[in-house]
């Protein structure tokens, strides 16, 4: 007793108060940096049981518009992928003729490319959901890969190590990070891909799956049809995270992490159009899960309190104390950097540990200004 008397009466119970709070934060972060997150660089999808012999014969269903760049730079890429056995079928929602005589000319290039036309009609406008429906039904394949006309694929064998994925689900799930840009605001897009995708992922390779990206994404049309396909039709987006949440307690997720797996989203704008994408897109989190949310919660929550914790304790504590926090900051960060750096190169992504710093700092800060300006400002696009 004498030795927490001294204790007390150097530091008063507000600096062990503060102590203690700022080392239950820091296990809480651990557990999600150590133990949570760390899995996804060790993970092999041979864990899962064998359903197939040999990966299946797979359709690659795409709904476009008028894309013209997207037609000449990255379809291409989906059509001359090292595998056998695949069609790609591309859903072209309009009226323009030029770009259907467009994709006629790519269709007799690429034999393996099946168009489906819908005329777009002003007053009764077909969703991104409607035409992925008309797509997977016109799929001459029962295990299908979903992507997007904004995709990059950055390999060759991105349709071959999805397919794996079939072999051992009938779920398969995919890492999209973002364009590689140059610049500052690049490198930022892309390490919040990053980190938002970890918890996503970790949580998918628990058997706990919430969401996934339809850039990089598979079904088998059994299961597709069996949770009557994307009938969130009242949202204009959504088809995917709520797709798989729609048949988590049904599914073997099976999640293909490799860097040549890896595809990219393309940049349309700078910082205010990532902002208002991750705006817009943002309007789902409220039907995820409740343990999703509190996972998510937890981790944002507790890395805010431990900062501002340890800033009042570098700013009020006396000496002894401001160096054990210090301590404690930096073995945070050593076993943060570990982490984020081993699941970074399993990706496949680069350049981004100097700016996760930032992430780590400030992220939960820009989420929670988002968060309110879905509340405050209504986006009437989002409801259909």
């Amino acid at each position: 007793m004498e030795f927490f008397d001294k204790i007390y009466l150097a530091y008063g119970w507000q600096g062990i108060a503060l102590m203690g709070i700022i080392v239950a934060l820091f296990f809480v972060q651990m557990y999600y940096y150590s133990i949570r997150y760390r899995r996804l660089p060790k993970y092999t999808n041979n864990s899962l049981p064998e359903r197939l012999a040999d990966e299946p014969p797979v359709s690659v269903v795409i709904v476009t518009q008028e894309d013209a760049d997207f037609i000449e730079e990255r379809l291409p890429i989906y059509l001359t992928q090292d595998y056998e056995e695949y069609e790609v079928v591309l859903v072209y929602v309009g009226n323009n003729e030029d770009f259907s005589i467009m994709l006629t000319q790519m269709q007799l290039r690429y034999p393996r490319l099946k168009i489906t036309n819908i005329k777009q009609n002003t007053r009764f406008p077909i969703s991104n959901k409607q035409a992925l429906n008309f797509g997977i039904r016109a799929a001459a394949y029962d295990h299908i890969l979903l992507s997007t006309s904004d995709t990059i694929i950055t390999s060759e064998r991105w349709v071959r190590l999805m397919a794996k994925g079939f072999t051992r689900g009938d779920v398969v799930l995919g890492y999209c990070g973002v364009e590689l840009r140059s610049g500052f605001v690049g490198r930022l897009m892309r390490t919040q891909r990053m980190a938002g995708s970890m918890a996503w992922l970790s949580a998918a390779i628990n058997r706990k799956p919430y969401r996934g990206v339809r850039n990089t994404l598979g079904i088998t049309r059994n299961l597709y049809l069996e949770v009557k396909g994307f009938n969130h039709l009242n949202m204009n987006m959504g088809e995917d995270d709520l797709f798989i949440q729609s048949l988590a307690d049904k599914a073997t997720v099976s999640v293909i992490i490799s860097p040549r797996a890896t595809v990219r989203q393309k940049v349309w704008g700078g910082a205010s159009w990532w902002l208002g994408a991750r705006k817009y897109f943002g309007h789902t989190y409220r039907f995820y899960p409740l343990a999703a949310r509190n996972a998510i919660e937890w981790e944002g929550g507790s890395r805010l309190l431990f900062f501002l914790a340890a800033t009042a304790a570098l700013v009020a504590l006396p000496l002894e104390l401001k160096l054990a926090t210090a301590f404690i900051i930096l073995l945070r960060y050593v076993l943060v950097y570990a982490t984020v750096n081993s699941v970074r190169k399993r990706l496949g992504e680069r350049n981004v540990m100097a700016t996760y710093f930032l992430y780590d700092m400030f992220g939960v800060w820009v989420d929670i200004a988002l968060a309110a300006s879905r509340r405050i400002y209504k986006d009437e696009t989002v409801w259909r």
